[in-house]
């Protein structure tokens, strides 16, 4: 009997207005995921007029789960932007709870970026023990910054934040997102091969376009089966080319534009 390919089971905030979190996996991974809003808001929150709306996260993320045990489903869990502290107890419930359908844990620990924080500290404080389950985390600078315990003007390298990180969490493999070097922008994952790719810097910031790099590598390690670091080169590339259209077509939006 053919094994079924795993669902994603992603947490994370949907915006109508704009693209990032829940719609970018949506669009990106299709009928693949399974998406549980942890805040559901009618725009992104750098668009004018944005107002938020709490969901019932705890009676969706339970149902969901106890549905897909009896679908006999594989999960992916995905764990983005928390709508509030106690969404981490809650998650952290549920992994013990149902820790038998969930064969993968991912995280984007979202708290920050460009050097600044966007969520209240209480939420950034709760990272810590979602990552002590978590088989892959995917910070940026700003973010391996908060949860290393430094300061975010802390000039020190990459490799630093790094190493301090995998003392930390040892087991976890750790993905680096836009590191910015000299005109250059870039990854760093630190598995069981260390890996280091770069493109050239674009003009324009995206909202959603770290959300789309973690939606394209599970499209390209768990569906088509890339080995780790080739499925993030390629993700990275399919990124930069989100990026460099949307760019092009003068678009307020990243536009979800797929190059095979």
């Amino acid at each position: 009997m053919q094994q079924k390919p795993p669902h994603v089971l992603a947490i994370g905030s949907f915006a109508v207005h704009g693209t990032a979190s829940l719609k970018t996996f949506i669009t990106i991974l299709g009928e693949k995921v399974l998406p549980v809003p942890s805040l559901l808001l009618n725009g992104l929150t750098n668009m004018s007029l944005v107002k938020k709306f709490e969901p019932p996260f705890r009676d969706l993320l339970q149902s969901t789960l106890e549905l897909a045990v009896s679908r006999e489903l594989d999960l992916i869990l995905y764990i983005g932007y928390l709508g509030k502290a106690e969404q981490a107890d809650i998650i952290v419930e549920m992994i013990s709870t149902y820790r038998g359908s969930i064969k993968t844990i991912i995280t984007d620990p979202v708290c920050g970026d460009h050097g600044r924080t966007y969520v209240p500290q209480e939420v950034i404080d709760r990272w810590p023990e979602i990552i002590s389950y978590s088989d892959i985390v995917f910070p940026n600078v700003t973010e391996l910054k908060l949860l290393t315990g430094n300061n975010l003007d802390s000039p020190n390298a990459v490799s630093d934040y790094a190493g301090q990180f995998k003392k930390l969490y040892p087991s976890s493999k750790l993905v680096i997102t836009s590191i910015v070097e000299g005109g250059n922008t870039g990854i760093q994952s630190f598995s069981d091969e260390a890996f280091q790719y770069t493109l050239r810097w674009l003009p324009k910031n995206y909202g959603g376009s770290g959300d789309a790099f973690v939606a394209l590598f599970i499209l390209n390690h768990f569906y088509r089966l890339r080995p780790f670091n080739e499925a993030l080169k390629v993700a990275a590339d399919q990124t930069y080319a989100m990026i460099k259209n949307s760019i092009e077509k003068g678009s307020d939006d990243l536009v979800l534009e797929i190059n095979e």
